[in-house]
């Protein structure tokens, strides 16, 4: 509250974001949500980095000396939930980019129809190059025009009280 409050006195005209950390409880999460729908805070990012390494869910066994945190996959789950909790309760006040494991078009399309008014991809353009961002656009197109949509802001958030009711468990 006290970063964002002398944000706010600077009177920034370009839009801000808040990236959120995707490692908390729900409870705290919405707490920050709601002190940052109090300033001039116009979206949030959703997340991707894990730093308590406890948390995370991994295929192959890791080296815990080998420092840094994990982003990508590992981070899919929990960056999902958070975006459709998010954009249960402040849809109406944010808009929402979704990160974390993006590796296709399915990935962002799935982001897309929990919330996420653009995605950001990081982690797959390192393991797949960057032709990813042209293949998931092009993919997109393709499943938007499928589901009946003629622009991608139709299909904003249209999965997420589903997702909400299918099992997002009460943290």
């Amino acid at each position: 509250d006290n970063l964002l409050t002398e944000i706010d006195k600077l009177k920034i005209k370009k839009p801000i974001f808040v990236k959120m950390p995707i490692d908390k409880t729900w409870k705290v999460a919405d707490n920050l949500l709601a002190v940052c729908s109090k300033h001039n805070v116009q979206g949030i990012t959703l997340g991707n980095l894990f730093k308590d390494r406890k948390k995370v869910k991994l295929a192959d066994k890791f080296d815990d000396k080998i420092k840094g945190n994990f982003s990508g996959k590992p981070c899919w789950d929990a960056s999902n939930e958070l975006l459709a909790r998010a954009y249960n309760g402040y849809g109406d006040r944010f808009v929402f980019s979704g990160v974390g494991g993006v590796f296709s078009a399915e990935d962002a399309y799935l982001k897309i129809r929990l919330g996420a008014t653009f995605v950001q991809i990081a982690t797959g353009v390192i393991f797949e190059g960057p032709m990813l961002i042209g293949q998931i656009n092009r993919k997109l197109v393709k499943m938007l025009e499928k589901d009946g949509y003629s622009h991608i802001s139709e299909a904003v958030g249209v999965d997420n009280a589903k997702f909400l009711k299918e099992g997002v468990s009460k943290k």
